[in-house]
């Protein structure tokens, strides 16, 4: 009998299990912070691992492992102070070194991964990031086992906004990563800091976390579970989520985007967001590499007003620059035809494109490259078209659509000749965007090979700069010069469109659209 009741009680525990199911949008393709910045290994990463300061809901900065902090009267030095009961979920103590380790590892180039260009404001980054330098040349140290000191170029004042957002200043268990090597991100092996724990990874199917019994904040957290799901079919996720099977999407279906907003007002999450949706041109080869008019012919085709008013139709913005006009005390800078009505742009691009030597007797044959979404397909069919009704026979255009992991394979070597791209800020500054033109940047940055001395130049000015007002008109003549490049065809700025049940409590707007699990509660069942 007390067998009997304990086995009964064992499973009335398990079954109070409170759990999160989340849509994703596709596969990770790894888990280990520094060496991706994708949105969708991101939102598992912020659940597994705890960085100095976090974001909290409403998308102001918090204490993580870092219970406090002081700022040189300069600005260019940071000294954090470490929680004492900060453990890593193998019960080691979070240490100070922890961090100098993890910050010299991310910002090492290896097998071809650019370190976030976002980093170089550290004192020092630039030349571990370009190879030119050893690690142990970067301005972070730890003074005792308590303390971490981060020193800048510049002062930065949205450094703490970098190292909560960017997956670089997240840090790792040495111990771990060296004794398993590749194997280290494992359900198993992985030892994290976060609220919560690796405990299952089945491929294309589920990634499931556990909480953290070693976390210092684990009695606020009101989740046991979560689940993210690697869907890449929206209208999967929409059925799902209808079905009672997810609590969140990860977006939902271009073509349902009017109908759900009608007909689920409630449920349905759409609220502008720091990203920006567009299309890169491969410099590095022809024929877009030398052929300016080509690249401008085909921007200027794109009528960015249909795409969000009749296809993305959730509230988006149509983008003429990488920078979305949400970022704060920053002049938004477009391209030059921004006003011109459509019938003179056509006009234009249909001079430039047989300038540029093409016509119906030499047709232009290009592929545009995406990862599989019905979302990214429908883009690409309305670009397509306006392409052709632009140039006809002129123009004959190849949609190429891979499963994600390969999409990020071919992204990284270059392999295309325009490819379907997306950039979320993880802070709402402009180099967030900015930067990722830098020559010095590679995929997943500056996916066209774009080189220009004087973007460059005005940049690095810009990081110089201790003025607001002249380092904001340096960073806009330097998107100003990069725009009129043309090595990218922006689209449209974001807005987020997802469904999120009634039931989950503490989702808050931010401008990243950022909701770690931790701040979620589930409600017993939906509100009426």
């Amino acid at each position: 009998m007390v067998a009997a009741g304990l086995a009964l009680f064992a499973g009335t525990v398990a079954q109070a299990a409170t759990v999160l199911n989340r849509g994703n949008g596709g596969e990770p393709s790894t888990l280990d912070p520094h060496r991706t910045d994708g949105r969708i290994e991101s939102n598992i990463l912020r659940d597994l691992f705890e960085g100095l300061v976090v974001y909290g809901p409403d998308g102001r900065i918090l204490p993580g492992v870092a219970e406090s902090w002081q700022v040189s009267e300069d600005g260019k030095l940071y000294s954090f102070q470490l929680r004492a009961d900060a453990r890593w979920s193998n019960g080691d103590a979070v240490t100070a070194e922890d961090f100098v380790y993890s910050l010299r590892r991310a910002l090492t180039p290896k097998d071809g991964i650019q370190p976030s260009s976002n980093m170089r404001v550290i004192k020092g980054a630039a030349a571990v990031i370009d190879g030119t330098k050893p690690a142990d040349t970067l301005g972070v140290a730890a003074p005792n086992p308590r303390t971490v000191t981060i020193a800048l170029e510049a002062a930065t004042p949205y450094f703490l906004d970098l190292i909560a957002a960017d997956n670089s200043a997240l840090p790792v268990h040495r111990g771990t990563v060296e004794s398993q090597r590749e194997r280290w991100t494992d359900p198993g092996k992985m030892v994290s800091n976060g609220a919560y724990v690796l405990e299952e990874w089945r491929a294309r199917q589920q990634i499931g976390l556990g909480r953290n019994a070693n976390f210092h904040g684990r009695s606020g957290i009101s989740i046991d579970k979560v689940n993210f799901f690697p869907i890449d079919d929206a209208a999967e996720e929409v059925d799902r989520f209808k079905a009672g099977t997810l609590h969140l999407t990860y977006e939902v279906p271009q073509d349902r985007v009017k109908w759900i907003s009608l007909t689920e007002p409630k449920v349905f999450w759409n609220r502008p967001f720091l990203a920006t949706y567009y299309y890169a041109f491969n410099l590095t080869v022809e024929p877009f590499k030398s052929n300016r008019d080509l690249r401008r012919a085909l921007s200027l085709a794109v009528n960015r007003e249909n795409i969000v008013d009749k296809v993305t139709r959730a509230g988006e913005t149509p983008a003429y620059g990488l920078v979305p006009p949400i970022v704060p005390n920053y002049r938004r800078q477009t391209a030059d035809f921004i006003a011109e009505p459509m019938d003179n742009r056509l006009r234009e691009a249909r001079r430039l494109f047989s300038a540029a030597g093409f016509s119906p007797m030499q047709p232009l044959a290009v592929e545009i490259l995406y990862n599989q979404s019905e979302n990214n397909r429908v883009i690409a069919d309305a670009v397509i078209s306006m392409w052709q009704d632009a140039f006809g026979k002129g123009i004959q255009v190849k949609p190429v659509s891979v499963e994600r992991t390969d999409y990020l394979k071919r992204r990284a070597r270059r392999d295309f000749q325009i490819v379907r791209a997306a950039w979320i800020g993880d802070y709402a500054d402009p180099t967030v965007f900015l930067n990722l033109m830098l020559s010095t940047a590679l995929p997943p940055r500056n996916d066209p090979g774009y080189r220009s001395r004087k973007y460059d130049d005005l940049l690095a000015k810009a990081a110089a700069s201790e003025d607001a007002a002249q380092r904001s008109s340096l960073l806009g003549q330097a998107e100003k010069a990069m725009i009129d490049d043309d090595p990218v065809i922006p689209i449209y700025h974001f807005s987020t469109k997802s469904l999120v049940s009634q039931q989950i409590k503490g989702w808050v707007y931010n401008v990243r659209d950022v909701h770690p699990s931790r701040f979620l509660s589930i409600a017993e069942k939906a509100a009426s």
